[in-house]
């Protein structure tokens, strides 16, 4: 049902992939990605499709956090849990992981989604290096540059509420960055899975900063 979509993305967003190649094809990995600045997730649903379904690679399961406002909506509640996502918790992540499935994590979450545009804020948030080193499995990082310019504006409306202007995100040219793959450490003991955190943020923030940098004008038609 989504993969229709997500071709008809590809002309509204006209996505361009760098790094891809660097990403294995035949295992799972964990994506950790900044948490875009939206509520549709149009643009996760573009990763998809030009991170495995056009591209013959590990599938991967979006983490999300249930019994949000958008989960309580009519219609649109349904689709969220029915689109293939998993509970934010390390089991569930393991478990996909084990199967055969790649994973995706947005560990700043709601910090990102309501913070500045292009800014990681990752304090404390550990979890996704506690599971590579739990599973064994590489961590790639991806930046997706335009992903934060789809609403300019957003209006709080209330505890965990917003109303995101333009409702529709913008057509802006969305670019998808992969970083290298960084090895987990050997155990999943306290201290490496603290350094190995640190070091995929870095590796993630300096991934997005190129991003940002690069990133094409909301205006161009290319």
């Amino acid at each position: 049902m989504l993969v229709p979509l997500a071709r008809a993305l590809r002309l509204y967003y006209r996505p361009r992939v760098h790094g891809l190649e660097a990403v294995p094809a035949d295992r799972p990995v964990i994506y950790v990605a900044k948490h875009p600045r939206t509520w549709l997730y149009l643009e996760t649903m573009l990763l998809g499709l030009v991170s495995f379904w056009d591209t013959g690679r590990v599938p991967f399961r979006p983490m999300e956090k249930r019994g949000t406002s958008l989960h309580r909506l009519p219609a649109f509640g349904w689709v969220r849990r029915h689109v293939g996502t998993i509970e934010a918790t390390e089991e569930a992540a393991l478990a996909a992981l084990a199967g055969g499935e790649s994973v995706l994590v947005f560990p700043g979450g709601a910090r990102e989604l309501y913070g500045p545009a292009d800014a990681l804020d990752w304090k404390g948030r550990r979890g996704y290096a506690r599971i590579a080193a739990r599973a064994g499995v590489p961590v790639v990082p991806v930046a997706m540059a335009g992903a934060d310019q789809q609403h300019p504006l957003r209006l709080p409306l209330g505890r965990g509420h917003s109303a995101w202007l333009p409702p529709l995100p913008l057509p802006v040219p969305l670019d998808y960055w992969f970083g290298a793959p960084l090895a987990p450490p050997a155990s999943a003991e306290a201290t490496l899975v603290g350094a190995f955190a640190d070091a995929v943020a870095a590796a993630t923030e300096a991934l997005v900063g190129r991003a940002s940098a690069a990133r094409r004008s909301p205006w161009s038609l290319t």
